[in-house]
């Protein structure tokens, strides 16, 4: 672990992907075209923790299914997180709060690496900043059952093989689009937790990281 740990450090300071890369997850044509991807003067903040930690010989991340809710990210697959709020000093704080509010995993066990590039999301007028953070162990996790459906722990390493990423027409907010993803176990990961994923990834083949332990 420490030596992953060393990688992404070093990595992330010298220079990110950034926006480009992640909207090359992008989900349609037109949302390439004609999606703004800077946040708007009072759009809101947010962040969320993509937590890495080692089961055997992978290392592996969490995603949470959300519960279904009259809302543009209701049933939808992604990482711990949320809105930045006023008692959070900074968007760690918000990544970690979230985190520790629906999967009991708290700021005291965590080993922070830095961020990935913000992300403008335009259907939620929110810009989202992805922290990184590794556990040297199997997390215990206790999920908040208001807003945590299930989870689902991915070997990073399968994210790896370009074949993951598929490509599939599927009714958004009342339209029909193509929408890039990840088919992780018939998990469908899309939208912005993918092009925050992609981000990830393009900087672990850049280091030569595997995920392997």
């Amino acid at each position: 672990m420490d030596n992953l740990v060393e990688v992404i450090k070093r990595s992330l300071n010298k220079g990110l992907p950034g926006t480009e890369v992640q909207w090359k997850m992008a989900s349609s044509d037109r949302m390439v075209l004609d999606y703004p991807r800077k946040r708007k003067s009072g759009s809101k903040l947010g962040a969320v923790l993509i937590l890495i930690y080692p089961v055997g010989d992978k290392y592996c991340t969490v995603f949470i299914q959300r519960p279904d809710y009259d809302g543009v990210h209701g049933g939808q697959i992604g990482f711990p997180g949320g809105k930045m709020e006023s008692k959070d000093s900074t968007l760690t704080e918000t990544a970690l709060r979230e985190a520790c509010e629906e999967t009991g995993i708290c700021k005291d066990d965590l080993n922070l690496l830095g961020h990935l590039t913000p992300l403008y999301i335009p259907v939620s007028d929110i810009e989202v900043t992805p922290i990184i953070a590794c556990l040297d162990d199997i997390p215990e996790f206790r999920i908040n059952r208001q807003e945590v459906v299930y989870l689902i722990e991915a070997d990073l390493s399968r994210f790896l093989d370009p074949s993951i990423i598929k490509e599939r027409a599927m009714e958004v907010r009342g339209n029909i689009m193509n929408v890039k993803y990840f088919d992780y176990e018939d998990h469908i990961i899309w939208g912005a937790t993918a092009m925050m994923l992609y981000e990830l990834l393009v900087i672990a083949e850049r280091e030569g990281i595997n995920f392997q332990v």
